[in-house]
């Protein structure tokens, strides 16, 4: 997922370390490489780019598998889906 500027892949050990840098200049704990994983598929999802999309970029199964694992909407993304449904309806 991760490649180096001459395109090989990069060590796993080195994306941890600068995502556990970024995260403790930030304030936060317990970030590690899989909670950026889902927080780029949480913000392809609600950017709007297609849920097969997704899942094909991160190599999962099927869209259930990021539907059910990544697929949790920000309050934003829920207030956004309410209005479309009300304009929708004419309410």
């Amino acid at each position: 997922m991760f490649a180096s500027e001459l395109g090989t892949p990069v060590d796993p050990r080195n994306i941890l370390r600068t995502a556990q840098i970024a995260a403790q200049k930030a304030g936060m704990s317990d970030i590690g490489v899989h909670t950026l994983r889902q927080s780029a598929v949480v913000a392809w999802l609600e950017s709007g780019i297609h849920i097969k999309a997704v899942a094909d970029l991160v190599g999962h199964s099927g869209i259930a598998v990021t539907g059910d694992i990544c697929g949790h909407t920000s309050d934003a993304t829920t207030r956004s889906a309410i209005v479309g449904l009300s304009d929708a309806l004419g309410l």
